[in-house]
């Protein structure tokens, strides 16, 4: 680690100070080690939550670990799990049983209370009542299969209402959707609503209108506010118009380079023989 990130731990944890090398920094560090995080993900993490090494390996870290692995974390997937997020070891277990209960009460299977908390850690930093349970109301609200948006796009539920999930239904709802039409698309491309507004969806929205599509197309695919605007989007229909021929929107953009310039190259040969 560099000097001067140790300092900075030292002045955001200052009881990291006075943790013993020996006896709780580096049996932590070699627990990380024997978990499988590369030795170059060590200084993040602690520089993420350096309280881990304040923590009993024996009366807390392990038996936490066990306690979430009973719950369906894929102990295979600890290391990428502990660098995304290595605050969930030191959550008590009141905290972690209550945020896994909200998920079974929402309709989450046993499979997938597992695959969430692999996927997203962060969802365990959420408070029930103030963030995940609102969060729920809210898209229950718009018809959404909460338990399925939860599984699909769990970093959703970490939005916060006002400043992020209204907006973008107004967004939509001002551009003509109606509440089923969001519905559909929300159940279709969990990820929509963690778009920002002003940098995502407003220029891909501006630069939809620029094509040949109907506003149904983006209830079909959704999926097109999550590819770049500059990279895949523009390009693509540059070269789509210039051969003169009209994909939906999903062939020209889902798919591959390859599989698009064939469908492009059939279509040119249809049009002709027609």
């Amino acid at each position: 680690m560099e000097l001067e990130a140790i300092r900075e731990i030292i002045r955001k944890f200052p009881a990291f100070a006075y943790y013993s090398l020996e006896g709780k920094i580096k049996p932590v560090v070699e627990f990380l080690l024997d978990l499988g995080v590369p030795k170059s993900d060590i200084p993040t993490i602690l520089s993420k939550r350096p309280q881990l090494c304040g923590i009993s390996l024996t009366e807390n870290l392990i038996p936490t670990m066990a306690f979430l692995e009973e719950l369906g974390v894929d102990k295979k997937q600890w290391a990428k799990i502990i660098y995304r997020f290595p605050a969930l070891l030191t959550y008590s277990r009141q905290k972690l049983k209550a945020s896994v209960d909200f998920l079974y009460e929402m309709g989450l299977s046993d499979e997938n209370v597992g695959k969430v908390l692999t996927r997203c850690p962060h969802i365990i930093s959420y408070s029930v009542e103030d963030k995940l349970r609102p969060t729920a109301a809210y898209f229950a609200s718009l018809n959404v299969d909460v338990a399925f948006l939860l599984h699909r796009a769990p970093q959703t539920f970490g939005l916060s209402i006002e400043a992020n999930l209204k907006p973008l239904t107004e967004f939509f709802v001002g551009k003509g959707y109606s509440l089923g039409d969001i519905s559909t698309m929300i159940s279709r491309y969990g990820a929509l609503y963690t778009f920002s507004l002003p940098e995502n969806l407003m220029p891909k929205w501006e630069f939809f209108l620029t094509m040949v599509y109907p506003k149904s197309e983006l209830v079909k695919f959704p999926q097109y506010f999550g590819y770049s605007l500059e990279d895949r989007i523009k390009p693509r229909y540059e070269i789509m118009r210039k051969c003169g021929v009209k994909l939906l929107l999903n062939q020209m953009l889902s798919l591959s380079d390859d599989d698009f310039h064939k469908l492009l190259k059939k279509r040119m040969q249809k049009e002709v023989k027609d």
